[in-house]
């Protein structure tokens, strides 16, 4: 992975690995500048946690005096590509994931190639939905629950999809056009609300990953969809309860905290409001279809 002949201080604050991802949150100490060559048999992205930036990077080999450019929030390096390493002294915490997009790919029937793209603008990625995908990938693996892996894996997924469309061109960046939430916004808005394990996030846990004040944000969802922020986050907990309940392993009362409710019978209550079964008969109807 890394090679360097300079003192590097790595602390795993956590991991979760199948045979086509490896994730590893790093927590990394520099004791002095130095620089070293890394190369990844799997594609690569990592994000940086700090505000301030340690690393740059370069195309070239080790040992070449390469054109190096600042690593930024995301960072992407395709299947052994070579990336020259340098770093000032310091500590950086940073989630990284190693997957074989090929691999997790074909298990969805996609065939992959990726398309060509820039080197030096994929180590400085600016995208919120990659960001806020990657947030919860790290989160998964501090505290895993119920298939974590399969759940990794998916996110994994999006995160090369994303890459994909940002690579080939296509409109990315959170841009609000009169006033409302552009696409990738909005699928950090529903990947949030919807994959989010225990209490819901709240409106200005939203508004910070997306850029703006909980009113502002507030404002442009319900002039892009026509609902309350309010309401779409109650709808989404509603939505992944339907999806938890089809797992017959899982007792009611899991599914009820997993999905931000107090007790059970809070949980059947609202389930009931909204869909006109208990969380038991819905359970019973689906496990017949």
């Amino acid at each position: 992975m890394l090679q360097s002949l300079s003192p590097v201080i790595d602390r795993v604050e956590g991991q979760c690995r199948s045979s086509s991802f490896d994730v590893q949150i790093h927590n990394t100490n520099w004791p002095e500048p130095g620089e070293g060559l890394f190369r990844s048999p799997w594609s690569f992205i990592e994000m940086f946690c700090n505000t301030s930036r340690l690393v740059t990077g370069a195309r070239d080999g080790f040992g070449r005096a390469g054109h190096h450019v600042d690593l930024g929030d995301i960072a992407f390096i395709a299947k052994d590509e070579p990336l020259q390493c340098r770093w000032r002294r310091g500590a950086q915490r940073s989630i990284s994931c190693m997957f074989d997009i090929d691999a997790i790919a074909a298990r969805s029937a996609v065939g992959w190639d990726w398309p060509t793209f820039d080197w030096a603008s994929a180590l400085a990625i600016r995208n919120d939905y990659i960001g806020a995908t990657l947030r919860r990938v790290a989160a998964e693996t501090l505290n895993p629950g119920f298939a974590s892996e399969l759940q990794i894996e998916t996110m994994l997924l999006g995160v090369a999809f994303e890459l994909r469309r940002q690579f080939n061109g296509e409109q990315v960046a959170a841009q609000a056009s009169a006033g409302k939430l552009g696409r990738a916004q909005m699928a950090t808005l529903r990947a949030m609300a919807f994959d989010t394990v225990g209490d819901p996030p709240c409106i200005a846990d939203l508004a910070q990953v997306i850029g703006m004040n909980g009113r502002q944000l507030a404002a442009r969802f319900r002039a892009t969809t026509g609902q309350t922020l309010r309401n779409f986050l109650a709808e989404s907990r509603l939505e992944r309860a339907k999806l938890l309940l089809r797992d017959h392993r899982l007792l009611i009362k899991q599914v009820a905290f997993d999905c931000g409710f107090k007790s059970s019978a809070a949980f059947a209550a609202a389930f009931q409001r909204s869909t006109g079964f208990t969380p038991q008969n819905f359970r019973a109807s689906v496990s017949l279809q």
